[in-house]
């Protein structure tokens, strides 16, 4: 904290606003008023009610809504007691016990939102997602409802719905019937493009996944309406699909940028495949960022702490994790499904971008 903030003064102006939210004086799902006008009002400098917001944000209490502000979260009521299902997602060839890291993430940031309740959770897998085997098991433990980490299996999603069972997936990253929290793709596609063309960049590429993957073709959809609003086009050339795997994404890579026209900025759909490209750009000699910006998505995949490196959106898992139980806990105890929870988090600038054309120190050492 830095020495001209008082730390009692911050102390005391987030007891002041934590109450005033208890209070109702600040709405759920509201924003807060503007920096300037809050600090006029509780008569404390900008730095000292920024440091305040920072301490209420930690806490759960705001959450900092790109482009529009801090925004008053909504109260996690877990006042409902019983036992629920957790539902984990099972890898193709692999025993349902084995587990990505984007999974894990999610899975711990629902627990973390239950913590203090009175909820209990029985953690399963259902390989080869049987309809009839989850009815048995929802019958035989007497789940009051069930979360899904993710769902491929629309048939799970429809036994559930016709049996009038409350559930709700944690992050649905497919073009399936909700309730689910979701990540808002389509944005996240724009924003990225938009980021490029603010920095001078003209020869966009991306290295999406496989075609036909819902949120692979939203981000591509988002990405190229974006540019093409610009009067910047995508050439079929510079948009590649690829499995989430580095080695892939190197191959991919390695072909596009070895090209005389080769993009300049490089949006890729998961952090890995940044690092693949990453990796191919080296090879070739091009530098990152001078000669070529990246961008990826998840904040979890570019393998060690070279992660740091990458300007990318991170996947909210603590907002899927947390949204989904909400939903959940509100279908429990109203008996109405509630409506899906879509979540764009905000870019996180780092080192791997900069303006077109303009050199700064390169960076090659990020594995």
């Amino acid at each position: 904290m830095s020495s001209s903030v008082s730390p009692h003064k911050v102390t005391a102006v987030a007891a002041r606003l934590r109450d005033d939210i208890h209070a109702g004086v600040y709405l759920p799902g509201t924003l807060m008023p503007p920096e300037r006008r809050l600090s006029a009002a509780l008569g404390v400098a900008r730095n000292t009610l920024r440091k305040a917001l920072e301490t209420l944000q930690e806490e759960g209490l705001l959450r900092h809504e790109p482009r529009r502000g801090m925004l008053v979260a909504e109260v996690l009521d877990t006042a409902v007691s019983g036992l629920f299902l957790l539902l984990l997602p099972s890898l193709p060839d692999c025993s349902p016990s084995t587990l990505t890291p984007e999974a894990m993430a999610l899975i711990g940031s629902t627990l973390c939102a239950c913590g203090g309740s009175d909820m209990r959770f029985h953690l399963d897998a259902l390989p080869g997602g049987d309809p009839a085997e989850l009815l048995r098991l929802v019958r035989q433990w007497r789940f009051r409802g069930v979360l899904l980490i993710e769902a491929e299996n629309e048939a799970l999603l429809n036994v559930l719905a016709q049996e009038g069972i409350p559930y709700v997936v944690v992050n649905q990253e497919q073009d399936l019937p909700g309730p689910a929290t979701r990540v808002d793709f389509w944005r996240i596609g724009r924003l990225a493009a938009e980021h490029f063309l603010g920095l001078g960049h003209r020869r966009l590429g991306i290295l999406g996944g496989r075609p036909g993957q819902y949120l692979y073709d939203r981000m591509l959809a988002g990405f190229r309406g974006r540019a093409a609003e610009s009067g910047v086009y995508v050439e079929p050339q510079h948009i590649v699909h690829v499995i989430s795997c580095s080695e892939a994404s190197r191959a991919a890579a390695l072909e596009m940028l070895a090209a005389p026209d080769r993009p300049t900025a490089l949006f890729c759909t998961r952090d890995v495949r940044a690092y693949g490209a990453y990796l191919a750009a080296r090879e070739l000699g091009l530098r990152v960022p001078d000669d070529l910006s990246l961008v990826g998505y998840d904040d979890i995949t570019w393998p060690g702490e070279g992660r740091r490196f990458l300007t990318t959106f991170p996947e909210p898992t603590a907002d899927l994790g947390r949204r989904a139980v909400m939903m959940l806990v509100s279908w429990v105890k109203t008996g109405q499904m509630p409506s899906d929870a879509v979540i764009c988090p905000e870019l996180v600038i780092r080192q791997s971008t900069a303006p077109c054309g303009i050199s700064k120190e390169a960076v090659t050492t990020h594995e």
